[in-house]
């Protein structure tokens, strides 16, 4: 039957051809989708089984609802033929093959469609490292026509069965309101089920089910702890969380991974300052540490394993890059590090003037550790107040744990973090504002010289926080432990006052933002300047180094050891849905997320210089990538 003309198209059919248009590609993508499945939990574990079954379908309902709501004013609103039997089933053929792609990307590198996927499949030379078959792409595109096929039969087949004189009685008869405005309840129960399946299973740590929250591609899991808290009245423990093995989805750390059990236990103190950047580790400015590291391996190179709280001081403790930050969090991993000082007997206390509940350490780095070896709620008003308590609560520790015990600490200091405190008497660089007006500094005056007074306000903050660290310095000194206590003091990420165009963290991978000191005192070892290039990453492998281990670092890390003769030639440094491979002459920017897939950047040189012909630069770094493709993924199962 031939398609008549626009004229003659009623609306009833088209409407009626189109819904049932969406429900056919519904059932497409689940099919195409299933192989997700499989790396599922299986129904012996019958919560998350559960729950995985529903957020399948709730996930690809909400991408066929998306795309229908883009597609429903072309159909609803344009009588023409030409426009139902092309736009909708170009766009549908389109998303099927995405899945279709993604599904095999999935099955090979256990995450999904992004950046550094689009870059290998996109940029000059990295065919040499990445090769694929004749039989392959043969077989690939007869399945992507095959697909297109069926897209563009379904909707004829469609339309010529609403169109038929049989049906029209029918037609007349049966209002679209009706199945619409089921499909429409039924669809808002079950993202419903989904969202809150997930919300209630964080809320009491069930990581058997927010482990699966990267099963799916984009899926949004829904956090609501403090509504649920609030307006639930749900209450929770803070309390050591087990990990269980079971439907792991982690293969952190790499099963030939065994604790030796001849290591050398040594007290260890972890100082970390917020926002602390590289070119503010100096005698003006921090004199006291300044004087520690001239005692002290200074690395002059060294960078931070994120451009956030969470990514810097995630792959200081595990080791590697900060995009496993969210499937560890799911699962409540605890890092082989800590693992290994529990499992030697070591006393512990963390320090911090902001709650590590967020960002979620108590879930993460300290997962196992007993609740009273974390104090987090200091008293003060204002993180300045709180960080002059770590060092008191410090000493206190020292003075009362078991002395046939070594000893470890994590102190992380905040009052570098914005608004930036500091007590009075440390206001040495002016002038400096009062607080900061955020939409002035963000809208208004994007240049450096125009926050000169907030960046004044920054360093006054870091002035202090050098006080703070050396009543930290001054109870170790005065017990005699500098001669069996190593200490690490370094940032977790820097700070940018639009040096390069960004402002604050988060919004670049420039050296103003993920360039830190890294101060590393080692009872009996010489002192020295280190430029090699370094990172977060490589402080783990170096700490069990020091205690004796001969384990290979890539059994549980991306780093080495900083002792080592070997040299990092790039580094990987995270944000939230992006991370950059950082070298002595570019950044090369990916995404991790579907969504922003194809959006790499390259810049160069200090100034942080956005770079217009990426494809010599990333050509050059193919194999390079190509590493950081596998490295994404060799912790995964």
């Amino acid at each position: 039957m031939m398609i008549k003309d626009d004229r003659h198209l009623s609306r009833q059919i088209r409407v009626k051809t189109f819904f049932s248009f969406l429900v056919a590609n519904y059932i497409i993508s689940l099919i195409i989708s299933y192989p997700y499945l499989s790396y599922g939990p299986s129904a012996i574990d019958f919560q998350a089984w559960v729950y995985t079954r529903i957020a399948f379908l709730s996930n690809f309902a909400i991408f066929i609802a998306v795309l229908g709501l883009f597609l429903w004013p072309f159909t609803r609103f344009i009588k023409s033929s030409i426009q139902l039997f092309s736009l909708p089933p170009i766009v549908m053929f389109l998303f099927q093959v995405f899945l279709l792609v993604d599904v095999h990307i999935y099955e090979i590198f256990r995450f999904h469609i992004n950046g550094i996927v689009i870059n290998t499949l996109t940029t000059e030379g990295a065919g040499d490292s990445v090769q694929v078959g004749k039989k392959t792409l043969i077989m690939s595109a007869l399945l992507i026509l095959f697909i297109l096929l069926v897209e563009f039969g379904i909707l004829l087949g469609l339309y010529r069965y609403f169109s038929h004189s049989l049906n029209r009685s029918f037609l007349e008869k049966l209002r679209p309101r009706k199945p619409v405005l089921v499909s429409v309840l039924l669809f808002l129960m079950l993202i419903s089920a989904d969202k809150f399946i997930f919300a209630y299973a964080n809320f009491y740590d069930m990581n058997n089910i927010t482990r699966y929250q990267k099963l799916y591609p984009m899926y949004l899991p829904l956090f609501a702890d403090k509504a649920m808290e609030k307006y639930l009245g749900m209450k929770k423990e803070k309390s050591p969380i087990e990990y269980k093995v079971k439907s792991s989805l982690l293969n952190y750390p790499s099963p030939d991974f065994k604790i030796e059990s001849n290591l050398k236990p040594i007290n260890i103190v972890w100082i970390a300052l917020d926002s602390w950047r590289f070119d503010m580790m100096n005698e003006e400015i921090t004199p006291h540490i300044s004087e520690f590291s001239r005692q002290s391996l200074l690395f002059e190179n060294h960078y931070s394993g994120g451009n956030a709280t969470r990514f810097g001081i995630f792959p200081m403790f595990y080791g590697i890059y900060g995009t496993y930050w969210h499937q560890i969090l799911a699962e409540r991993k605890p890092p082989v590090f800590m693992d290994t000082l529990q499992g030697m007997g070591y006393d512990f206390k963390i320090l911090s003037s902001t709650q590590l509940t967020y960002p979620e350490f108590r879930k993460t780095a300290f997962v196992k550790l007993p609740a009273g070896a974390i104090d987090d709620e200091l008293p003060g008003k204002t993180a300045a107040e709180r960080d002059l308590w770590i060092g008191k609560r410090f000493e206190e520790f020292i003075e009362r744990h078991d002395k046939s015990k070594p000893f470890f600490s994590f102190m992380f200091l905040d009052s570098p973090h914005a608004p930036y405190r500091y007590t009075p008497e440390f206001a040495r660089y002016q002038p400096a504002v009062e607080e900061i007006d955020y939409l002035k500094v963000k809208k208004a005056n994007a240049t450096f010289e125009a926050v000169k007074p907030v960046y004044n306000r920054y360093r006054n903050a870091v002035y202090f926080s050098d006080y703070a660290v050396n009543q930290i310095l001054t109870g170790l000194k005065k017990r005699g432990l500098l001669k069996n206590t190593i200490v690490a003091i370094t940032g977790d990420h820097g700070e940018e006052f639009y040096e390069t165009g960004f402002f604050g963290h988060t919004s670049s991978f420039s050296r103003y933002q993920v360039h830190v000191p890294f101060i590393l005192y080692v009872p009996g070892e010489k002192p020295a300047k280190i430029t090699k290039l370094t990172s977060h990453l490589d402080i783990v492998p170096t700490m069990l180094s020091l205690m004796g281990s001969k384990m290979n670092p890539s059994l549980y890390a991306h780093g080495r050891s900083l002792l080592g003769a070997e040299e990092n030639h790039y580094v990987v440094s995270s944000g939230w849905d992006n991370f950059a491979v950082i070298d002595k002459d570019a950044v090369v920017i990916l995404s991790t997320e579907i969504y922003n897939a194809g959006s790499a950047e390259v810049r160069l040189g200090q100034k942080y210089e956005m770079v217009d012909n990426r494809r010599p630069i990333l050509a050059a770094r193919s194999k390079q990538l190509l590493d950081v493709t596998k490295n994404l993924s060799n912790f995964l199962k």
